[in-house]
């Protein structure tokens, strides 16, 4: 009974590595699904935003003050590869779901004191992505990808810093304000708990080095392309009067076509 048990524990291993090594080139499955972390940035190639003074307020925007931030992206991994032409050759298909973290921020000088008011503008979304690519193995543990992907995000409500110095840095009363009282509470609601969505097509370029069987970490560059954004539906106002009434306060306007690049690093399991 012992020489069966042995001999068939001895079949049982001689099959099993015939079938990895039918499955498995080199440090790849035939086709594997992967799951892991994934995080980076991205930043807009252009401005992102038009500011002006509303009428008959004393405020000019400080030249070359308005900076938009460079997002901070994390979330989980998902993709799947399988290999399609002689084992270097490989289809892929991914995407995430996470958050995102932007930021902008901007000056204007008051022409009557000479203080500076620095508006800081922020706001967080939920993402997700998903894309399709190839991949050609360089080696057992190189690849290198290009493919393309569609991102899409709910951004939830903005939030806005408002703070001013005087000339000598001390700081002061702001002339702008970051909370207005509407007559109607159903427009607070509205003005201040207001989501919007934005959507992009993206190319991506990257690399992939497989650790090993299980284990894998990549980078890719994004170039992404604008489809919607429902911010660029209408302006935005930074009242200067407490009861927004007045008009004495900043416009802005969102911009309807800005492109961004991103980079995104990735450390996951195969299964």
């Amino acid at each position: 009974m012992r020489k069966k048990i042995l001999f068939l524990a001895a079949l049982f291993a001689i099959a099993t590595s015939q079938l990895y090594s039918q499955e498995n080139n080199g440090l790849l499955y035939r086709s594997d699904f992967r799951i892991g972390l994934t995080a980076g940035t991205n930043f807009n190639l252009a401005k992102s935003i038009f500011m002006w003074p509303d009428s008959n307020c004393k405020l000019t925007q400080v030249p070359g003050s308005f900076k938009d931030r460079p997002a901070f992206v994390y979330g989980i991994y998902l993709g799947h590869e399988h290999d399609i032409a002689d084992g270097r050759l490989r289809l892929g298909i991914d995407g995430s779901i996470g958050n995102a973290m932007e930021s902008w921020t901007v000056q204007f000088k008051n022409d009557t004191n000479a203080s500076i008011t620095t508006i800081k503008n922020s706001f967080t979304s939920i993402y997700i992505n998903e894309g399709v690519y190839l991949s050609y193995l360089l080696t057992d543990r190189i690849e290198l990808i290009g493919g393309l992907d569609f991102y899409e995000a709910l951004l939830f409500p903005q939030f806005m810093e408002i703070s001013t110095v005087d000339k000598n840095g001390a700081t002061v009363e702001s002339p702008l304000y970051t909370e207005i009282i509407p007559e109607d509470p159903k427009d607070l609601i509205k003005d201040n708990f207001e989501f919007n969505i934005k959507v992009s097509a993206r190319l991506r370029a990257g690399a992939i080095y497989n650790i090993n069987s299980l284990l894998f970490v990549s980078a890719n560059l994004y170039y992404a392309v604008p489809v919607y954004l429902t911010l660029t539906k209408k302006n935005f106002t930074i009242e200067g009067d407490q009861w927004g009434i007045g008009h004495l306060g900043v416009v802005g306007k969102y911009r309807n076509y800005i492109q961004n690049l991103g980079i995104m690093f990735t450390f996951g399991f195969k299964l």
